[in-house]
């Protein structure tokens, strides 16, 4: 059961990663400001929901159990709810009482066996909702088919089995076709990704797979209208296998190698081939933005990771215990970047978008994916503030490099902003910034909406009656469940 706060231990970090164990569903009768009332739908958030179960604690960040957070707008009123996914790892050991599966950050103790496995499905990471399901993405494994109005799991999801081992938490929907791409790793002595293309209506129509130089921390890609785009980066996997298999974190086993082989992988999005392999300077990337096609070029954002948020094979970094009131999130902070690549010439340019702040969790109006976007989001770490977790998020004029930062004040914790146009908006630059912000001040979260045209103030902040743990990634649909 997650710890309550005394009133002597505030302001606290505690909330950002304390687990979350009750579920909700209730209408929300807290809020400061206005919330549009022309604003509708549901936005979706999923993230680890515990951490720890009883006194032990996970390896690692990735390997909390699942919980969606769902905040509904309707007529300016606003309906909360939350849900652990129910996959088999969440079930077993809840029923357990203790953690009984390997994760990404290790073995259980004790168990010999589960050295030798590969790392559970928390389902934690991503979602997607396309083709009539509603999917809870990780890395681990197969996605979760969840209600989006029950919040119930439903089950282990494979396209009428189709679907290899894994599937990530990164797929990429164009909206103006309504196709739906996906990778997933394939883990061996000759390290490889399947591509996937899923129709509109859901069906799995297209896959290939494709072979990499080493193993690398493949997590994410770009998406425009006829190409894919992936890295394969320095931050790789090392060479020697040993500690893994006596049970240890496969998040220690990823180092920063500016000796690996770092490429840019284009794939031609309609028969599913390989357009080109365009060598890059060493570099390390979780997490990327928009991409387009302008003048017979592929424009992309990503943002670049700090090296130094890795081990090398010359430097052990510590493990991050995120449970540190002191804890150094900002040393994985990147900056933003964008890149430009003719296929033509087989060249690739990098660009740094100078005034943005230190940040992670790249956004951008979905609805304009594969297009030309002006303005994009981020976390953001404001001048001056922590380094124990965001507390702001930067609004980027990608034309002008103009830089706008939201600052959410001393002990306030932002996760990824989400960016929703507004109703009957007329230019980009009319949307609502939607961010999970834990109060540390309090030791309670709130859902926070912002103004792009207002940005360093709050539109409506919807205060929750108790505290929700950092998650990673969400969605926003214009339907309304509840």
């Amino acid at each position: 059961m997650n710890t309550a706060v005394n009133m002597d231990q505030l302001p606290t970090i505690k909330g950002n990663f304390e687990a979350q164990e009750q579920e909700f569903d209730f209408w929300v009768d807290t809020i400061e400001g206005k919330v549009p009332e022309d604003l509708t739908g549901s936005f979706y958030r999923n993230g680890p929901g515990r951490l720890k179960l009883g006194d032990e604690e996970f390896g690692h960040w990735f390997d909390g159990d699942g919980m969606i957070a769902r905040t509904t707008f309707r007529d300016g009123k606003v309906h909360f709810a939350n849900k652990f996914i129910r996959t088999p790892k969440y079930v077993k050991e809840t029923a357990a009482g203790k953690m009984i599966y390997r994760g990404f950050g290790g073995a259980p103790k004790g168990s010999i066996l589960r050295r030798f496995a590969l790392p559970a499905q928390p389902a934690n990471t991503g979602l997607i909702l396309h083709g009539g399901k509603f999917l809870a993405l990780g890395e681990g494994g197969r996605p979760f088919a969840v209600e989006p109005d029950t919040l119930d799991t439903e089950g282990e999801y494979n396209y009428d089995g189709r679907l290899g081992k894994t599937f990530s938490a990164h797929g990429k929907k164009n909206p103006f076709t309504g196709y739906y791409y996906n990778f997933g790793m394939r883990f061996g002595a000759k390290p490889s990704f399947d591509f996937y293309k899923i129709s509109p209506s859901g069906t799995l129509v297209d896959s290939a797979t494709f072979y990499l130089d080493h193993m690398p921390m493949l997590h994410d890609f770009a998406l425009t209208e006829n190409y894919a785009i992936f890295i394969q980066s320095s931050v790789g996997m090392s060479a020697n296998p040993l500690p893994i298999l006596l049970g240890g974190s496969v998040a220690d086993a990823m180092q920063f190698d500016n000796r690996l082989r770092n490429k840019i992988i284009v794939i031609d999005l309609h028969n599913l081939k390989l357009v080109d392999e365009i060598d890059i300077e060493p570099l390390a990337s979780l997490h990327f933005g928009n991409a387009y096609e302008k003048n017979n070029e592929l424009h992309f954002d990503i943002i670049q990771t700090k090296e130094s948020a890795y081990s090398t094979p010359t430097r052990k970094n510590k493990p991050l215990n995120i449970f540190d009131p002191d804890v150094d999130f900002k040393m994985g902070g990147g900056e933003y970047m964008r890149f430009v690549v003719n296929l033509r010439h087989g060249t690739a340019i990098k660009e740094v978008i100078n005034d943005a702040l230190l940040g992670e969790f790249p956004q951008w109006d979905w609805t304009l994916s594969t297009k030309e976007n002006r303005y994009a989001l981020s976390t953001a770490y404001p001048e001056g503030g922590p380094k124990t977790y965001f507390t702001g998020i930067q609004k980027i004029d990608r034309q002008t490099g103009k830089v706008e930062v939201h600052d959410f004040g001393n002990y306030r914790f932002t996760g990824e902003p989400l960016m929703v146009a507004k109703a009957n908006a007329k230019s980009e630059d009319e949307f609502w910034a939607m961010c999970y912000v834990y109060n540390g001040n309090t030791d309670k979260t709130e859902v926070v909406i912002i103004d792009s045209e207002d940005f360093t103030g709050e539109q409506a902040v919807i205060k929750l009656d108790f505290h929700m743990p950092q998650g990673f990634h969400g969605m926003f649909t214009p339907k309304v469940y509840v």
